[in-house]
């Protein structure tokens, strides 16, 4: 941050103050803000999806997430990694993590968005851990569906911001004794991701072997 002006110095607004040293004060101002951090002046928009049962089902649950990365590979194709819950400290899981997959780009203006159409594939899972009188519990809910995925931004920037809507949502694996509170569902939100291709191919990849293990059998997370 810059040192404030000490009130004994002439101010651009002053008498003393010559065109050229107002001009000198509007260009250090302009610096001095454009150096700020850009989480101070335009707050992130936090990363959120919720999803609502089809039916009379009374259950919605809302996943707010704390972690959002993406890759890409081309503009039409990105991976979008929302991560709720632990992740870092050793043996830690997230209680939530929803992975995107875009396969084409809408172009704003021109793409017709018709109810039925999808441009994107979805993994959301559930982790759910406890401690029972018969030992720790470690169940896995894997949900699946498509919808509409559109940007906000161009991929490749640093921060990247989309929503989802119009997006079914269905259980298509699960450990044991997880319980499906859900059932078919719908599913819709926004996120904003921080462009990471080594966060989001490791965080795939301990996805993928911590389903895996609590299913007892391979179970890939790629969304494709």
């Amino acid at each position: 941050m810059p040192r404030p002006i000490p009130h004994t110095q002439p101010t651009p607004n002053s008498p003393r103050a010559t065109p050229a040293r107002r001009a000198a004060a509007i260009f250090l101002l302009a610096t001095a803000i454009a150096l700020l951090p850009a989480c101070s002046l335009w707050p992130t928009k936090p990363s959120a999806l919720a999803i609502s049962p089809v039916g009379n089902e009374p259950l919605r649950l809302r996943g707010s997430f704390d972690r959002a990365f993406y890759d890409f590979d081309d503009q039409n194709h990105v991976t979008v990694l929302l991560l709720a819950g632990p992740e870092d400290a050793p043996g830690s899981t997230p209680d939530q993590a929803a992975v995107l997959r875009m396969l084409w780009k809408p172009k704003a203006g021109q793409t017709p968005l018709a109810p039925a159409a999808t441009n994107a594939t979805i993994h959301y899972l559930i982790f759910a851990d406890a401690n029972t009188a018969a030992g720790p519990l470690q169940e896995v809910g894997v949900y699946a569906g498509a919808g509409f995925l559109y940007l906000e931004g161009t991929p490749g920037t640093a921060r990247l911001t989309g929503s989802l809507w119009d997006a079914d949502l269905a259980l298509i694996d699960r450990s044991d004794r997880f319980n499906d509170l859900l059932g078919p569902s719908e599913l819709e939100g926004s996120f904003t991701a921080r462009r990471d291709r080594t966060r989001v191919r490791t965080a795939l990849r301990k996805l993928a072997t911590e389903t895996s293990s609590r299913l007892g059998y391979p179970r890939l997370v790629s969304a494709e």
